[in-house]
């Protein structure tokens, strides 16, 4: 039974290649679906990233949650801290039963969904008035959030994961503010890493840009152009059935947008594959130790209706 709430298919709402061929996994599982190319991994895939740990090294790749120090998006809060109580609230404590010889320390923390080291859910990409498999624009509302396509929906991602290190492939420290990697350029690393992409994998790409960011002197500020993926990237990101895209920039695609669009990747990725994003990755200690696969784990917060997500995924190596 088709559900109500789904829009029309809409076919402005497909990425086409140069050749004009539409780039869409709408319907691909089922007209209900809300976790798009995340379906891809399954017990087989799972697996495979588990087999892809060969040292037992640990890599975290998520920054750290604070207010200065970490690239952060001008328009959306810091993150904040607030202490709740502690442990000088001998008062509270004693009526809780304390002797005075114990207390506890507990936090609130407000953090934006989209600052920092997150993940994209489908429901963050509004496009032609539908988000991903055509559900309405209609279905996330300011009060209640995402009835469709939530990142509640998606669960966990756990899987193989492949790095990509481009700035390193192109022999320089960071690749340059603005500068753009392309279909050709992805399949150039990938070769040269001599490794292999298989359905359902995560594509991790290194552009360095944290490591410019990391180099800055107190007071400067980053430019606004960041390096990162073009729309030829769409092309191979489909054709090897990718179940998510991260990156080490602050939107995954390159920054100013391809073709003088917004966001255009965003849409190619999260409206019409329904591909997951996560952004600011730390992956330099990865590509450091010449790591190019892993088993790759992350859960976002289950907030229902959420945009996105902070997270803090491992790649196991």
């Amino acid at each position: 039974m088709t559900d109500p709430t789904i829009a029309d298919p809409n076919p402005a709402a497909t990425t086409a290649d140069a050749g004009g061929t539409p780039r869409t996994n709408w319907g691909r599982w089922g007209d209900t679906d809300e976790r798009g190319a995340i379906n891809l991994i399954g017990a087989a895939e799972v697996l495979a990233g588990v087999a892809a740990c060969r040292t037992g090294r640990t890599y975290h790749l998520g920054l750290k949650v604070q207010r200065k120090g970490v690239p952060l998006i001008d328009f959306r809060p810091t993150p904040e801290r607030y202490a709740l109580f502690r442990d000088t609230d001998k008062e509270m404590f004693a009526k809780l039963g304390s002797d005075g010889t114990v207390a506890f320390n507990e936090d609130v923390l407000s953090v934006p969904t989209h600052n920092g080291t997150h993940m994209d859910a489908l429901a963050h990409c509004v496009a032609d008035d539908t988000l991903y498999n055509g559900f309405p624009a209609s279905a996330v509302e300011a009060n209640r959030g995402a009835s469709k396509c939530g990142i509640e929906k998606v669960g966990s991602v756990v899987g193989r994961a492949v790095l990509l290190d481009v700035a390193a492939h192109l022999g320089v420290d960071w690749m340059e503010p603005g500068q753009r990697v392309d279909g050709d350029l992805l399949e150039a690393c990938r070769s040269a890493a001599g490794v292999t992409l298989a359905a359902g994998d995560v594509l991790l790409i290194r552009t360095g840009w944290l490591d410019l960011f990391a180099s800055l002197g107190r007071g400067e500020s980053p430019p606004f152009a960041q390096p990162g993926i073009d729309l030829t990237t769409v092309d191979f990101i489909a054709d090897h059935d990718v179940a998510a895209v991260g990156a080490d920039n602050a939107a995954v695609e390159v920054i100013p947008f391809d073709h003088g669009g917004y966001l255009p990747v965003h849409v190619a990725l999260l409206h019409h594959l329904g591909v997951v994003l996560f952004e600011h990755l730390v992956l330099s200690p990865m590509a450091a130790d010449g790591v190019v696969e892993g088993l790759f784990v992350a859960a976002p917060l289950l907030v229902t209706g959420g945009s996105g997500s902070p997270v803090n995924p491992i790649v196991i190596a």
